[in-house]
């Protein structure tokens, strides 16, 4: 069974979907000919009294489940997915922060739903973005479906092959310190690298237009548009610290394990920001502990792999792909972390972070 939200409210749940007319579509089949398009699921905070007797939503159809089989080449069944813990267009209860969701690349928006509606049962608006042509599926308000540009895994780094033995290579470095270790990343990212790096400039174009559109949809339900947390795993999570450092409106956030590409020559972090990583990609992510102004917090999830540290934890139970940490152990201190962050430098709560006590996580500086 799926774990049930912690919080003491209920979730609702609504979409929408939205068009940049000021930005041509860059992937796809759509490049060079429209306009870009963006999906969003958003989550809200309901009272208990006022989903009595309502179903639970369906957040998985049919066709983002077998666009996500497809692409790890595995039968993901409907069945997997036991139960949503949120209604759709129940009540909202009343003004709450927002924080951000950005996925992965060959994702979909909501990857990390049990996340998501865990932060928005502890009193928090969440708003996952669905970045077309990078998920496995966008499915819009009305009808239609844009699926992940088959081209993007080669392109990922040029020369592919070259590339990505320079990274498994990085990866295994062990004896550098942080500041050689990203050292080492950034030259990797300047040569091999240079496509993620203006995807990553996309995606910050995505929410900054998204988040406009929910702060102007949703006004009545967000508590301050100018005090928003974000996070996003793999290059979601890029994202949130680029955007972090350069938008004043997002003032924390956090990344699940990506690596800490972009261009940030002569800037300083003065947001506090949370980095969980992983044993593989520790030395793509140590930027996290340089030139920075604000609290960090570092934490390694050993045994664990990259998709893990999104909902596949829960649906593909192979560890080669999804580590070796257990699923439930994972979530519970992924959720307590994440929680006890954004409550803390976005609630304002006078609070420590939540720190786990546990052989497979360790605290990193």
């Amino acid at each position: 069974m799926l774990p049930a939200p912690t919080g003491e409210y209920k979730v609702g749940t609504r979409t929408f979907s939205v068009t940049d007319d000021s930005r041509t579509e860059l992937l796809g089949d759509k490049a060079g000919q429209a306009k870009r398009r963006l999906f969003a699921r958003f989550y809200y905070p309901v009272a208990a009294e006022s989903v009595e007797g309502m179903d639970q939503a369906v957040v998985m159809s049919e066709t983002k489940l077998k666009a996500l089989a497809k692409t790890f080449h595995m039968p993901i069944k409907s069945d997997t997915h036991f139960d949503s813990f949120c209604y759709q267009d129940a009540k909202p209860l009343g003004k709450f922060p927002l924080i951000i969701f950005s996925h992965g690349m060959g994702s979909y928006a909501e990857s990390n739903h049990q996340m998501c509606i865990d932060l928005c049962s502890n009193g928090y608006n969440v708003l996952a973005v669905g970045h077309a042509f990078e998920s496995v599926a966008n499915e819009y308000d009305d009808g239609t479906v844009d699926y992940m540009d088959k081209t993007i895994t080669k392109r990922v780094y040029d020369p592919y092959l070259r590339g990505t033995f320079a990274l498994l290579k990085l990866m295994g470095d062990k004896n550098s310190s942080n500041e050689e270790a990203y050292a080492k990343f950034k030259a990797f990212q300047d040569k091999y690298a240079r496509f993620i790096v203006g995807r990553m400039e996309e995606r910050v174009k995505d929410i900054k237009f998204i988040t406009d559109e929910a702060c102007r949809r949703y006004s009545d339900y967000i508590d301050d548009p100018d005090n928003i947390g974000i996070f996003g795993h793999s290059i979601g999570g890029a994202t949130a610290y680029y955007l972090c450092m350069t938008d004043d409106r997002f003032k924390a956030g956090m990344n699940l394990d990506g690596m800490l590409c972009g261009n940030y020559d002569g800037m300083v972090m003065r947001k506090p920001f949370c980095q969980i990583s992983c044993d593989d990609a520790i030395n793509t992510e140590t930027k996290v502990a340089i030139n920075t102004e604000a609290p960090y917090y570092w934490e390694l999830f050993k045994g664990m792999r990259h998709q893990g540290f999104s909902d596949l934890k829960f649906f593909i139970p192979v560890k080669a792909v999804t580590g070796k940490m257990p699923s439930d152990m994972m979530h519970e201190n992924l959720c307590k972390i994440g929680k006890s962050f954004f409550d803390k430098h976005i609630k304002g709560m006078d609070i420590e972070v939540f720190q786990p006590d546990n052989e497979w996580i360790q605290r990193r500086r």
